[in-house]
């Protein structure tokens, strides 16, 4: 049984879903949305936000998903399996339910108003209903299916609990397969490892156009290909956790991860943009972008890990309030990220000086929320199974917590 702290991935879970605030605002001023998600953005845009979404997504869920099997493993091995669904049960599925009852109605209104007032000009907070008919019926056209029940932004949660139930399947693998042999534990701390996890990540991006998944995960009936391709790295995070002391060692790759990532993320763009521009024909070019995004993928999986187990892997009043604030600022950030997208709407100002406000009042309301509310509250209980009495972590690095 394996009784460490893995403060640096406990750091690393909290930083992918506080990022959602980043990812969520730049969408807001895409210059030329994906073909995949027509969304309509602010006319106040710039590329700048393209770049930086695309980049977050690209390594973001990934990553999350990683570390969620990794740290699904830990909690087999700790409490069994049994005890695992219990736990993920309450910590999961639980608030996943709360979440669509009580912040997904403000989530899909704000996300409304923002949508019609990009679109039609308008400013309206109640939905004007001919223009939200006309607006489904637009992005209908466009193959975006908007007639089905959709989970919103609490699609990963969703995603968890079917992965969950998959938990037996991966034990049984790792312990009657070999994968967990010293062999192959020796075989990761290769640099091959990379490339061998990469081309399984471009078989399962090959059903997506331009090697981006922006699409078929946020209904309640997701598209398989989907399911598949996360999967993949919530299998591969359970199994990581068989051989976890190869993942100290990606410390040292952090450097060459970090050339190889300035060198494969524009490159990805680039072939996405080649891909999009020759239509479905181009076979070749598809085989070249989902090998490179795939490979950029891992790279950044690979770095973020890396960097996390080097520079962050201590006790810490810092890591410790991000690792408990995060879930709480995830399921709330999005309301309050489109929220203030729709009022800065009527302003004629420059698109990065709107992506800064909303970033700032977002991160602002969220963890602000959580310190003077939720951590004292039910909700703390609900989302971290006890209620804490934290200072801010400038304050001093002791804090309490009630079971």
């Amino acid at each position: 049984m394996d009784d460490r702290r893995y403060y640096g991935l406990d750091a690393l879970r909290g930083l992918m879903m506080v990022l959602g605030i980043v990812l969520h605002s730049a969408l807001l001023y895409l210059a030329e949305p994906p073909a995949r998600m027509p969304v309509p953005t602010d006319r106040n845009n710039s590329y700048l936000f393209d770049v930086l979404f695309h980049f977050i997504h690209g390594f973001r869920m990934p990553t999350f998903f990683v570390l969620a099997g990794f740290f699904a493993a830990m909690l087999v091995d700790k409490r069994g399996l049994w005890q695992t669904y219990r736990n993920r049960a309450a910590r999961v599925l639980v608030p996943l339910v709360v979440a669509l009852v009580l912040l997904g109605p403000l989530s899909g209104l704000l996300f409304a108003d923002f949508m019609l007032s990009a679109r039609y000009g308008t400013h309206d907070l109640v939905p004007n209903l001919p223009q939200l008919k006309a607006f489904v019926a637009e992005m209908k056209g466009k193959g975006i299916p908007m007639d089905e029940p959709a989970t919103g932004h609490f699609w990963f949660l969703y995603f968890l609990c079917m992965f969950y139930l998959l938990l037996p399947l991966l034990r049984f693998v790792i312990r009657h397969s070999g994968l967990a042999g010293p062999s192959v534990g020796r075989w990761l701390v290769s640099p091959a490892t990379l490339v061998v996890f990469s081309l399984w990540t471009a078989i399962t991006l090959w059903p997506f156009p331009g090697g981006q998944v922006l699409e078929g995960f946020q209904f309640f009936r997701p598209e398989w290909r989907a399911l598949v391709y996360y999967f993949s790295f919530f299998a591969l995070g359970y199994f990581f956790y068989a051989h976890r002391g190869f993942l100290q060692g990606l410390g040292r790759w952090v450097p060459g991860l970090a050339g190889l990532a300035i060198v494969l993320f524009p490159l990805s763009l680039y072939l996405t943009h080649l891909e999009m521009a020759a239509g479905p024909s181009a076979m070749g070019l598809h085989e070249a972008t989902v090998l490179v995004h795939a490979l950029c993928t891992w790279t950044l999986v690979y770095l973020f890990i890396g960097a996390a187990l080097r520079y962050f892997d201590y006790e810490s009043p810092w890591i410790q309030y991000l690792a408990r604030s995060a879930f709480w600022v995830y399921l709330l950030h999005f309301a309050v990220v489109m929220g203030a997208g729709w009022w800065l709407l009527q302003f004629d100002l420059p698109a990065s000086v709107k992506f800064v406000l909303v970033v700032g009042f977002t991160a602002a309301v969220c963890f602000l929320s959580y310190h003077y509310g939720v951590q004292k509250s039910w909700v703390s209980v609900l989302l971290n199974g006890r209620r804490f009495h934290q200072r801010w972590p400038w304050q001093s690095p002791r804090s309490t917590s009630d079971d």
